[in-house]
């Protein structure tokens, strides 16, 4: 597990770096949560902070901040350079936002499988036994969501902040047809 103080020196790492916009565009792109992006590049490689200098980790397999595997995803790690922050953070949550959508909308397993592969995930569940235990650490998805959670601490986002970006737009639209249809 991961502390606020950790988390908040590799957020500082990716801003100074002029790697954080990157993870905004892809969270956009993909519809999955910037704070779950920034978790699990927080729990893959520490933001890029544990990677050596070409950009790998995990004995060489681990492709970038995501640490993309190249054992599994070749078509992507042989046709793009380690230090392609962007196609990287992109794949990555592109990747997880598919794993979401086959788990239905669930994190855990979701997260899970983006370690362990949705395969054996799907199977452990079958199986009635906790995706977790078949993950790096046996604690994978639980750290990220924990992850998750410090990281929407440190950047001051709340479920109260994300359902007002929801709900803002949909008053000022509704106040807009309210005085359109109004004044005819």
């Amino acid at each position: 597990m991961s502390s606020a103080l950790s988390i908040s020196s590799q957020l500082s790492y990716l801003r100074v770096k002029g790697i954080m916009g990157h993870f905004y565009e892809a969270s956009r792109a993909n519809n999955v949560p910037v704070s779950l992006l920034l978790a699990i590049a927080s729990r893959e490689s520490h933001m890029g902070l544990a990677l050596d200098n070409n950009w790998t980790g995990d004995n060489g397999n681990g492709i970038g901040i995501m640490q993309i595997d190249r054992r599994y995803h070749s078509d992507f790690t042989s046709s793009h350079a380690n230090n392609d922050h962007r196609a990287n953070i992109h794949y990555g949550s592109k990747f997880l936002a598919d794993l979401i959508g086959k788990f239905g909308g669930k994190l855990t397993p979701a997260v899970a499988a983006y370690n362990a592969g949705y395969s054996k995930v799907r199977n452990t569940i079958n199986a009635g036994i906790d995706p977790n235990l078949i993950t790096t650490g046996q604690n994978y998805a639980s750290d990220v969501l924990q992850r998750k959670e410090i990281v929407e601490s440190v950047m001051g986002i709340s479920k109260a902040s994300t359902a007002s970006m929801v709900l803002v737009p949909l008053i000022i639209t509704g106040f807009i047809s309210y005085q359109i249809f109004n004044t005819q």
